[in-house]
């Protein structure tokens, strides 16, 4: 039988992040996607220029539909885009059992907002309800108001997010200037994803990584299963990335595992 996952995130008309890009990943692990849209983005290789947010009342009914007759088996929250898209992807959360992935999308790469900032304190209101939150480095800093300078400061920027009611935290390492790696920490203890430094700019990383983790949890995988098996799968989509105008976007079709 099908399992099913839902994102809930924002679209990206080019493809590579976002609903667009989540869709693709569930694919990829043999499973039926689903969204919800948050917004529709206007980007491309150079970066965001525009968000238009689905009106509020409409993702209310949207988020209705799999709460009440889609029941998805796992669900991968990206862009909230809104204090009001949170507060009912919130309601959403408490209303479903299957397990959840939250990928605290705040700004994109380029520097646009992905949530309004009056949002950012009320985002910690989800951590409690999902299994795990993925935060990239910039990301965790804004969240916690940490600057990190040591492996020893990276540990406090976890352990903050914990007490702000995270049940497990992968703090993806890209943004490091030395050591690639990813750290997570779940169930009392931290295990350390060291990735190979892959050259070009990539589009989606996060968004593919996220969606992977969450394939992998509707699939029946444990939470730390379900991030090795993702950190492969990702690896091997950036190696097949499709360049446009010097971005690399994944190819996470061609990453399907076996």
């Amino acid at each position: 039988m099908s399992k099913f996952v839902l994102s809930i995130a924002a679209s990206d008309p080019s493809g590579g992040a976002g609903i667009e890009q989540d869709l693709k990943v569930f694919a990829g692990h043999k499973l039926f996607g689903m969204s919800a849209i948050t917004g529709i983005t206007i980007q491309g290789p150079g970066g965001i220029q525009k968000i238009i947010p689905t009106p509020p009342d409409d993702f209310r009914r949207i988020l209705k539909i799999f709460a009440t007759e889609l029941k998805p088996d796992a669900v991968k929250l990206g862009a909230l885009v809104s204090s009001s898209h949170l507060r009912l992807a919130r309601k959403f959360l408490e209303q479903t059992r299957a397990p959840a992935v939250l990928d605290p999308v705040l700004v994109s790469s380029t520097g646009f907002r992905l949530l309004e900032k009056s949002a950012f304190k009320e985002i910690f209101s989800l951590f409690p309800l999902v299994d795990l939150i993925t935060p990239n480095l910039p990301e965790a800093e804004m969240l916690t108001d940490m600057r990190h300078q040591t492996r020893k400061e990276l540990t406090l920027l976890i352990e903050k997010l914990l007490d702000r009611g995270a049940r497990a935290v992968l703090l993806k390492g890209g943004h490091l200037p030395s050591a690639l790696m990813d750290i997570l920490w779940a169930d009392g203890r931290m295990r350390i994803f060291r990735k190979r430094r892959l050259r070009g700019k990539f589009h989606g990383t996060g968004c593919a990584l996220s969606s992977a983790i969450a394939s992998n949890l509707a699939r029946g995988l444990d939470l730390e299963k379900s991030i090795a098996k993702a950190e492969a799968y990702i690896e091997k989509a950036m190696s097949l990335a499709v360049e446009i105008r010097g971005v690399k976007y994944l190819f996470p079709a061609n990453g399907a595992p076996r």
